[in-house]
């Protein structure tokens, strides 16, 4: 096969018939080797398989979603049991008697201004 010749088909230059004989077997050789990538790269799955695929996803994505939401629902109860449900009570403060010695530190406050 001449390259040169294989190319000037290639780009429209020659007929088919111009070719010679190992030339149009490269052809032949060519133009099915294109038509079997071209079916692999163009591949396209059954409806079946596309469901399972994509349910499969959408599975993951569920749990992911609903961990989420478990996640935030413990956050929220934690934090409703610590500050409403066990919140602390203000206690009362508790009322005793106690002896005031107000005065005696009055006195103790003027002996000491007097002595300067």
């Amino acid at each position: 096969m001449n390259e040169e010749i294989f190319q000037k088909f290639l780009d429209g230059e020659l007929n088919e018939e111009e070719l010679d004989e190992e030339t149009r077997q490269s052809l032949g050789i060519y133009v099915k080797t294109i038509h079997l990538m071209k079916v692999r790269f163009e591949y396209k799955p059954g409806k079946n398989l596309e469901d399972r695929v994509f349910s499969k996803l959408h599975r993951k994505r569920r749990i992911f979603s609903q961990l989420a939401i478990a996640i935030s629902a413990a956050v929220v109860l934690l934090f409703v049991m610590t500050n409403v449900i066990f919140e602390k009570k203000p206690s009362l403060p508790s009322e005793q008697v106690t002896v005031s010695e107000v005065f005696d530190y009055l006195s103790l406050v003027k002996l000491v201004g007097d002595g300067f």
